[in-house]
């Protein structure tokens, strides 16, 4: 209640208070200075209150829309504890995320104000039932979900639910707290809907978001991980495609369970190998300054002092490499048999697709768009495993297949689908996603039009200072 309004009651009661008194009394001036005596009594009690009352406001916006002080302050608290969750230091940024906070607050109200003065998003009986029953589900969720974490040994099935639903109800989520959530969501969504239900895109609209799409998708795959992202998901409309690409099918042979186990044993280890003669190499090549003042600071040594372990040999540490890598090659001799089938299949004339079908085991050849198209791959992509990268550059010729590739994963048969053409790729191409992305671009700049000027029209004032 703003303060106009609380004036307002106040006087309003010191009214009927002289009303009864003019009934009661046979004085009309006694009761009438009475009732004046006791308005002025009451507006200096609301005058008494008023700083602390303002003191609550952090904006005011509209004809009487109010953000609270403890409004803001909940939020905020909310927002310090996900900034510590990742190690972020809030206090750093504390004034813009409060700014921040207060402005979305004004947006939502100034929003829900021009929903009800529309007379929309308030939903009909049958979409109510509709969020209810799948707030509950919602909720029906979380308590699954969260059951092993409230639940004690020997209590029975019953007891365990109420103790998860106490549980959750403690933090806020309840089935009333999901369907408030889903009613918000509904209005926001046909407010939405009701800014930019006539929105639609010409030609020439169209014509500048394909332009706009290229010039974009040149500065984004610079990045290969990117631009192989952007291929493999199957969402993206690609506008313009880098140099150098083309497009591979595979076999994978994979490992199994244990041999990927025993895989990364390996490589760790040799791993640890190749740091430690990378270590002897720099204590070799490291230049001797001062041989005097080594011979010094041995002799001022504590002779007490534990020797150092010398350093294991070049010759030690190459055999150790040596035998991992006959263990690897042991590794990969398991896989080869299956691998060698796939090659002597497709030398017979067998189409590879068939042979993905029948011998592979990476899911993305099962599904699309990897099923039609493959995968985009370039030299020295780091998207891709690099043995797998080299093998596929390997293949001379479209239509022919690689030797079998030994990857971290197993071994690859992979087979060069095709070139990937370099540039703008032309408009008839990409037509339909060219439009759907034009015309999402314009519902999106509408309806943030329009909100911004729905709360310019507020003329909210901000009280910032209120704030600690």
């Amino acid at each position: 209640m703003d303060m106009k309004k609380l004036l307002s009651l106040v006087l309003a009661l010191a009214l009927m208070l002289g009303v009864a008194a003019l009934a009661e009394s046979e004085d009309l001036q006694a009761a009438l200075d009475a009732a004046n005596e006791r308005i002025a009594a009451l507006e200096a009690e609301v005058e008494k209150y008023k700083p602390f009352y303002d003191q609550q406001i952090i904006a005011e916006y509209g004809e009487d829309g109010i953000v609270w002080k403890a409004d803001v302050e909940a939020q905020y608290q909310e927002a310090a504890a996900m900034y510590a969750q990742y190690g972020i230091p809030v206090d750093d940024y504390a004034a813009e995320i409060k700014q921040s906070i207060v402005e979305g607050m004004v947006q939502d109200g100034v929003l829900d104000a021009k929903a009800a003065e529309l007379g929309i998003g308030q939903p009909d009986e049958d979409t109510l039932a509709d969020l209810t029953a799948k707030a509950q589900e919602d909720f029906e969720t979380y308590v699954s979900y969260y059951t092993s974490y409230f639940a004690t040994e020997g209590a029975t099935d019953e007891e365990n639910r109420q103790a998860t639903i106490d549980g959750l109800n403690g933090a806020g989520i309840s089935a009333d707290s999901l369907l408030n959530d889903r009613l918000e969501s509904y209005a926001s969504e046909q407010l939405h809907d009701y800014v930019t239900k006539d929105v639609t895109v010409t030609d020439e609209d169209v014509q500048a978001k394909y332009q706009e799409m290229i010039e974009a998708d040149k500065e984004d795959y610079a990045d290969d991980y990117n631009y192989i992202s952007a291929k493999t998901s199957g969402d993206a409309t690609i506008a313009w495609n880098p140099e150098g690409y083309r497009t591979v099918k595979h076999v994978l042979v994979k490992f199994s369970d244990d041999q990927a186990s025993q895989y990364n044993d390996l490589h760790s280890a040799l791993d640890s190998l190749n740091d430690e003669l990378a270590a002897l190499d720099e204590a070799e090549n490291a230049e001797t300054t001062d041989e005097a003042a080594e011979t010094e600071n041995a002799e001022a040594a504590d002779d007490e002092a534990e020797p150092e372990e010398p350093p294991r040999t070049r010759e030690e540490i190459q055999t150790d490499i040596g035998t991992i890598g006959a263990s690897l090659e042991a590794l990969y001799s398991e896989l080869m048999p299956k691998a060698q089938e796939v090659v002597d299949a497709f030398n017979g004339g067998k189409d590879f697709d068939s042979l993905i079908a029948e011998y592979g085991e990476d899911p993305g050849m099962q599904a699309e768009p990897g099923a039609t198209e493959g995968y985009p791959v370039a030299e020295g992509v780091t998207y891709w495993d690099p043995a797998f990268t080299e093998g596929a550059m390997s293949i001379p010729e479209i239509g022919q297949i690689s030797e079998p590739v030994r990857g971290q994963n197993g071994i690859h048969i992979i087979y060069y689908l095709a070139d990937i053409t370099p540039g703008d790729v032309p408009f008839e191409e990409i037509k339909d996603g060219v439009e759907a992305a034009a015309l999402e671009s314009k519902i999106s700049d509408t309806y943030d039009a329009q909100v911004q000027a729905w709360v310019e029209e507020a003329n909210a004032t901000y009280h910032m200072e209120n704030l600690d």
